[in-house]
């Protein structure tokens, strides 16, 4: 169930067409929506060549009349308590039927697209390949192009621009590209330059929120940063714990019961000194400000208050209804700090400023020019920024084009919506024909890792199928496990595999988290690297040509390095996959959990897998190996373990079996789960 009825249902029933509800009902709204046919749409005029990529124009009298039962869902109640949907109404329909996933579209005649390529010309020196070419010049009203690892997404956006621009379909000012970050939408737009010679608008989502803002009625209110926002938060949180003593406790309480046992009757006096030389204190409080943070973040771009939190826990709260309630009790008095902060200066904050741009466009105080909007890694959307789109739709409509890969959606926790691609057809119908495509060649890596990360990463049926494939025939072994029973071992099969590789050669060392660069820092008692923690650069001093660099598996999306090193085959809650609870109040306001075990720790390992170009190490713990260890070893490439020995695999939670003895009778021993104590599975010993 999503959040909208969540909300809704909590404050006292289901939203209705009658009554307008905050956000739109994705699922059941369309269901019953028809699409409109070819006959009931009008379309543009275009050339012969770009007669595949005709758009409607306007939308037919049953288009409109779908569309304005669709907006009367999701109209704004009320400012404090408007919540941007994180899923589908009927999300928990859906999960016990299954939505019908979109086929992808047949390549172009060959004539055709030889003219297509002819048109666009070489896009950075090279000729599109027939994919490609095949969903520029093929796109519907709303296009969706899956692009895996490797094959060239930035490329096909580059190339359906310069279609537009050469079949005079389309002027510069007419386009918007919109990407995730600052950094890729301003290589987007160098790109788009340098192969167009036009300047197109390339840019982030909040740049976009920005500049409705900036060209409205709020024009001159200033930019509250994210870092002024977080240190308010934390200031608030640090004065309180130091001077309220129920918050003290309170906080306390939610750190952890065994800290508050050991403080709990001294931080009941007025003139408690804060524990700073605790290393568990410290860490807990950090951990619990971050996460405050976080959830602030999200209520102010998800639009929704304290009061609205409550009504949401109260309803939806389930076994975890009384530690939320004890966290809103934490977060309040830090919200309210947060959201004087920017009041006081008449400020934007980052989570809002995406808020404060669809109320811009609703009511009028922003048009925008464009007929061609282009999204970049479209699997990172979240439902704050599908809004935004929508609403400018709705406001005037443009042909949408995007480009991502479901297999790489790896952002639940900033709010990115798995769904939002998956049902791509069904959210986007209202608007006129949906078309997909896929792009399958990639030349990034070998076939051996396309072959194990794609068979890896589609053990979950949700995702779509596709078979990417690379087309040298080459033989070739991109993949090998390396083990070691304790942090000395793995670390030196590692520097044993430096040694082997070429001395110029581009290594990458992936973590599931900053701390697993502990294992090069704790058991380099040699002194063979020099480790800068702060940039990750890594210096081998017997090869100090090489390139070496550490880095998480989240950070190292989009690039790749000649070597890559796993540094986290390892089980256990900061493992791989990793197995931290989630904070019950914050999973409130994110995307549904999805019913596949590990489901986003499975995209996000085969991210990891992706980013080499020759060969890719796993450095297996071989006392507790990471479950997807026993998953590549048992069903996928079974032969890249050949010395590397796995323990028994417990069979209820996954994780590894450690051999026991037993007390009494020391003859006897037995295996016992490492998943203690959430599992305590055991099996007599052979």
């Amino acid at each position: 169930m999503g959040l909208l009825s969540k909300f809704m249902n909590a404050l006292g029933g289901e939203p209705s067409v009658s009554k307008p509800a905050t956000q739109p009902v994705l699922r059941t709204a369309q269901q019953n929506v028809p699409k409109p046919t070819q006959q009931q749409t009008t379309q543009r005029k275009s050339t012969a060549q770009s007669r595949q990529a005709q758009q409607p124009t306007q939308p037919s009298q049953s288009s409109q009349l779908a569309r304005s039962s669709y907006r009367a869902q999701t109209q704004t109640t009320a400012r404090n308590t408007s919540v941007t949907t994180n899923r589908s109404r009927a999300q928990s329909h859906a999960n016990s039927q299954p939505a019908q996933k979109l086929m992808p579209q047949p390549l172009l005649p060959a004539d055709q697209i030889e003219r297509t390529r002819n048109i666009i010309g070489k896009i950075e020196k090279h000729d599109l390949s027939d994919e490609q070419i095949s969903a520029i010049a093929g796109a519907g009203h709303n296009t969706l192009v899956l692009a895996g690892a490797g094959t060239g997404k930035t490329t096909t956006i580059v190339g359906y621009i310069a279609w537009l621009l050469n079949t005079g379909t389309a002027t510069p000012e007419e386009i918007l590209v919109l990407s995730f970050t600052k950094a890729s939408a301003d290589e987007m737009s160098s790109r788009i330059t340098q192969s167009t010679g036009k300047v197109i608008r390339a840019c982030t989502f909040h740049s976009l929120g920005l500049e409705i803002c900036r060209s409205s009625t709020i024009a001159n209110r200033p930019i509250i940063d994210g870092h002024t926002s977080n240190n308010v938060v934390r200031n608030a949180f640090e004065y309180l714990l130091e001077h309220n003593v129920s918050y003290r406790l309170l906080a306390f309480k939610l750190m952890s019961q065994q800290l508050l046992d050991k403080y709990s009757t001294a931080a009941r006096l007025e003139n408690f000194q804060l524990p700073t030389d605790d290393y568990a204190f410290n860490q807990y409080r950090q951990n619990l400000i971050d996460t405050t943070q976080t959830i602030i973040q999200h209520m102010r771009s998800n639009n929704i208050d304290t009061t609205g939190m409550q009504a949401l826990n109260e309803r939806y709260g389930g076994k975890n209804i009384g530690r939320n309630r004890e966290m809103l009790q934490l977060i309040e008095p830090l919200y309210h700090a947060y959201v004087q902060n920017f009041a006081t200066n008449n400020g934007i904050d980052f989570p809002g400023m995406i808020v404060d741009a669809i109320s811009c466009v609703n009511n009028g105080s922003y048009r925008h020019p464009y007929k061609y909007v282009l999204i970049d890694e479209y699997q990172d959307m979240s439902r704050p920024r599908y809004e935004l789109i929508r609403a400018l739709r709705l406001q005037h409509d443009f042909s949408l084009f995007c480009v991502g890969d479901d297999w790489q959606s790896i952002y639940r926790f900033a709010g990115s919506d798995l769904h939002l691609i998956l049902d791509f057809d069904r959210i986007w119908r209202a608007w006129g024909p949906t078309r997909m495509f896929q792009i399958t060649t990639t030349r990034r890596f070998r076939q051996s890792l396309i072959d194990a990360s794609g068979a890896f990463v589609m053990r979950d049926t949700n995702l779509y199928v596709k078979h990417l494939h690379n087309p040298s025939d080459k033989k070739d072994y991109s993949l090998k496990a390396l083990g070691g029973h304790t942090e000395e071992e793995r670390f030196n099969v590692i520097v044993e595999q430096l040694r082997k590789l070429p001395k110029t050669a581009s290594v990458l060392l992936l973590g599931r988290y900053r701390s697993d660069i502990n294992l090069m820092i704790r058991c380099d008692q040699s002194g063979l690297f020099s480790i800068d923690q702060s940039t990750g650069n890594i210096r081998f001093l017997e090869k100090p040509d090489m390139d070496i660099r550490f880095m998480t598996a989240h950070a190292s999306k989009g690039l790749q390095r000649d070597f890559v090193f796993l540094l986290c085959c390892s089980g256990g809650l900061k493992g791989f996959p990793s197995t931290i609870p989630e904070e019950p109040l914050l999973g409130l306001l994110l995307p549904e959990v999805e019913r596949c075990p590990h489901a986003e720790e499975r995209r996000l390992f085969y991210v990891a897998m992706t980013r080499c170009k020759k060969k890719l190490f796993f450095i297996v713990d071989q006392t507790r190996p990471s479950r997807f260890m026993y998953e590549l070893h048992s069903k996928i490439c079974p032969n890249i373990f050949r010395g590397v020995k796995l323990p028994p695999q417990c069979p209820n939670c996954g994780e590894a079996l450690s051999l026991r003895h037993n007390r009494n009778d020391p003859n006897r021993s037995f295996y016992g789960c490492t998943g203690f104590p959430n599992c305590r599975y055991t099996q007599q010993a052979k």
